[in-house]
């Protein structure tokens, strides 16, 4: 008879191998998703100061917008 309780030594919980490569994934996926995010932040400000310098252009030269 088979106990009702086997080790799973392919899941072994305690792998500390297995557990660091979990982490350090882990870890990627998060410093993607904030890579991702300051990429987005940049582009925004860059194109408002954009817009801010046509603005403060055309008002220098006396043009009306």
């Amino acid at each position: 008879m088979k106990s009702t309780r086997e080790y799973d030594w392919l899941n072994d919980p305690f792998d500390e191998k297995k557990c660091a490569e979990e982490l350090d994934r882990a870890r990627s996926r998060g410093m993607r998703g904030a890579g991702c995010a300051l990429a987005v932040v940049v582009a925004i400000a860059v194109v408002l100061v954009a817009v801010f310098v046509v603005i403060v252009g055309s008002i220098g030269s006396g043009a009306s917008i």
